[in-house]
């Protein structure tokens, strides 16, 4: 009996023993991913291998084949399986079927493959995967909402122009990376997900739409009447990314008319949950309330939908139907108010007045000072406190010691004992291992960070440097002096480096320079404006990349990777988005206008960041220095000025005045208030807020640095030099 069982398998042909593979594959993925295990012996409930809605078969498709053996009760499609399930009222009907139909090819020359089904029997079927949900709170979908002669009217009075079109056609005509869209009454501004409330456009809203409009209006569950029109077309393939349409640009309701194609839009909440809804074409949906403020809506792109099944004998099963041109009309009214929804954790308008609030508060008027104790205040509130604040960010954009600083570290003799004063997050104490370096920060969390890294560091004021005097072989200073707000201040941090030099040893001290531009050659800070512009007027989120610095000398440190541009000094994310234009603008500390004129080199100005918070600025100030409406400018150096208040600097532009505010913009995360958010949400409503805390700076003009390391005395300049948008100084103590 064994030796004729060897014999007929012996006698399986090539294709058999194919077939049996692929049979026993799909009993396996079977068991493995549902749990259900085939039978030896025949039942009503067949699986159909390579039969599934992975495979891209539709329901459509097998219900005529399996019904011509018999009557089936169900036909069950699971999303994302490659197989799926006919059951049978009658046994034999069903043997009859894994019979004849074993092998089959399906779509035999019709797709780019054909798909052959090996069927198995089972004892037990899975339940239909349907998303039984309600549909979100305050969406109102209505089904052939217009007829097919209004449809096809619709579509046809939509002209697409070509690349010959006017300038003014190809405005209100954009072809996006996923689909292109057109718009009537106001243009939507991609670049800022905004739109220009004061410049409607010429040509209004055509009469044909103006008539939906009025059908919508009669439905009673549209309360603005909408003044803004958006038609996007998708290809099979095409989608649009998750996302909230911006609360402070239009009203409540969200409505979208389908013509030509049905699509599944995806509505997500930011628990987690997700809803697809079906939009059959000719229907309407109005999103409003928590639908339109809450939950994100999107459509993936892919040439089919898994939607239920209109075959009437399945059951309401699972089927795959392909997508064609979709053609839709998003209504919008235009909104003339800040929002005031019941959803600010999705709200940019309270957001951005959250962001406003903060930015003041942290941000109190400041003038020149007049006194050793308003120097003082202002140095704390506008150097201290700021660099403990943005100590973690700070530090994150400062990796790659500058070359020309770490030329002098290298030149030292081994065994050297170097003092870094205002060393920041200590990337210069590791340059040099054959010294003795020590470095001291006036921020605690600074120098925390410098411990961190396994280097030598305390907190200390440059005014008063808890070391011996001359007891140190060399000192480096960084971007600290220019923090300082008088010339008196400045001059003693000067003494200071002096006092702890041993005599002959050599210190080097880097300053802002008011000079942006030398020789006809802009500064990397200046060069990059164009491409900071770039970056500030982005969306979601999304963004450029971070870029190189041209010259060797400029410390380039984007390295963290975030969509945006990272500027090491000022603005450490350049980039931020939507609510960072507003916040620029917004919580600037200004005054009224007054001449321009720069002061001369022993002007007195705000600061007191000594030796704690001496940044890397050299470099990076220039690059980082973001600015705002600049107002105010002191007359020359005098500190008896008509108007003395501190203007804030406009990013990446020539410097006006000596002693300025420069902003740093913190990221701060979204609050959701409902736990994590969505990781469906775009880049405009996942993108981080920031806080705006302004620095005190005095930049320093051609010879000013020379001049301030001279007088203190017993110095003797080595070497100056200009470095990038910095005046660079090398003395040594005589």
């Amino acid at each position: 009996m064994a030796s004729a069982e060897s014999q007929e398998k012996k006698k399986l042909s090539k294709a058999e023993k194919k077939a049996a593979r692929k049979q026993a594959k799909s009993q396996h993925l079977l068991l493995k991913h549902d749990g259900i295990a085939t039978s030896e012996t025949p039942t009503k409930f067949l699986l159909i291998g390579n039969g599934g809605l992975l495979n891209g078969i539709q329901q459509e498709l097998l219900a005529p084949l399996f019904k011509h053996y018999g009557q089936v009760e169900e036909i069950v499609m699971l999303p994302g399986k490659p197989y799926s399930f006919v059951c049978y009222r009658e046994i034999d009907r069903a043997i009859k079927a894994h019979d004849n139909l074993q092998g089959y090819v399906l779509r035999d020359g019709l797709g780019p493959t054909n798909i052959r089904m090996y069927l198995s029997y089972v004892t037990q079927v899975p339940k239909n995967s349907i998303n039984c949900e309600n549909l979100p709170a305050g969406l109102i979908l209505i089904e052939d909402f217009i007829d097919q002669s209004l449809e096809r009217e619709l579509l046809e009075s939509i002209t697409w122009e070509d690349g010959s079109a006017t300038c003014e056609s190809q405005s209100a005509q954009q072809s996006l990376k996923h689909r292109r869209v057109k718009h009537h009454g106001y243009e939507f501004l991609y670049s800022t997900n905004n739109i220009d409330k004061d410049n409607p456009m010429p040509d209004g809203m055509p009469a044909l739409f103006g008539q939906v409009i009025d059908d919508i209006m009669a439905t009673g569950h549209v309360q603005c009447r909408p003044d803004q029109l958006t038609i996007n077309q998708y290809q099979p393939g095409q989608g649009i990314p998750p996302h909230i349409d911006t609360h402070s640009a239009f009203e409540d309701a969200i409505i979208a008319l389908s013509l030509g194609s049905q699509v599944l839009m995806e509505f997500s909440h930011p628990d987690g949950r997700h809803i697809p809804v079906l939009l059959p074409p000719r229907s309407l949906v109005i999103m409003t309330g928590e639908a339109r403020y809450l939950w994100s809506h999107g459509i993936t792109p892919r040439k089919g939908d898994i939607v239920p099944s209109a075959t009437t004998d399945t059951k309401g099963g699972l089927t795959l139907m392909p997508r064609s041109v979709r053609t839709s009309l998003t209504f919008r009214a235009i909104r003339r108010e800040p929002c005031k929804c019941d959803y600010p954790s999705r709200c940019d308008s309270q957001q951005n007045q959250t962001i406003v609030k903060a930015t003041q508060e942290h941000n109190p008027s400041a003038s020149l000072p007049t006194s050793e104790q308003e120097a003082a205040v202002l140095e704390q509130t506008h150097v201290h406190q700021v660099y403990d604040r943005i100590a973690e960010h700070f530090s994150d954009t400062r990796h790659k010691p500058w070359p020309r600083v770490a030329e002098f570290l290298n030149k030292l003799a081994p065994g050297s004992v170097v003092m870094d004063v205002g060393c920041g997050n200590g990337k210069y104490l590791g340059v040099n291992r054959s010294l003795y370096t020590i470095g001291c920060d006036r921020s605690q969390h600074l120098v925390d960070i410098c411990r961190q890294r396994q280097f030598q560091a305390f907190t200390s004021d440059a005014l008063e440097l808890p070391v011996r005097s001359a007891s140190v072989d060399a000192c480096i200073c960084i971007a600290v002096i220019h923090h300082f707000s008088t010339q008196a201040r400045r001059e003693k941090a000067v003494q200071e480096i002096v006092r702890i030099l041993n005599s002959g040893g050599q210190a080097l001290i880097y300053v802002w320079a008011v000079e942006q531009e030398r020789n006809k050659k802009k500064s990397n800070y200046l060069k990059d404006s164009k491409t900071s512009d770039k970056v500030q007027i982005a969306n979601n989120g999304a963004t450029d990349c971070e870029q190189e610095a041209v010259d060797t000398n400029l410390e380039t440190e984007r390295r963290n990777g975030n969509a945006c541009l990272q500027n090491p000094e000022t603005d450490s994310s350049i980039s931020n988005q939507n609510s960072k234009a507003t916040v620029n603008e917004s919580h600037s500390i200004t005054a009224s206008p007054s001449n321009v004129g720069c002061s001369d080199t022993s002007q007195d100005c705000c600061k007191s960041k000594g030796t704690a918070d001496g940044k890397d600025v050299p470099d990076i100030e220039r690059r980082n220095e973001v600015g705002e409406k600049g107002v105010r400018v002191p007359q020359g150096n005098n500190l008896q000025t008509t108007d003395t208040t501190l203007p804030v600097h406009k990013n990446r532009t020539q410097f006006v005045q000596p002693d300025l505010l420069v902003p740093w913009h913190l990221k701060i995360k979204k609050d959701t208030g409902q736990g994590s958010p969505s990781k469906d949400l775009t880049a405009q409503n996942e993108a981080a807020q920031s806080v705006v805390y302004h620095r005190y700076y005095h930049v320093f003009k051609e010879g000013e640095l020379e001049t301030l390391c001279l007088c203190v005395g017993d110095t003797e300049v080595v070497s100056s030099y200009y470095d990038q948008g910095n005046w660079c100084v090398v003395f040594k103590k005589k």
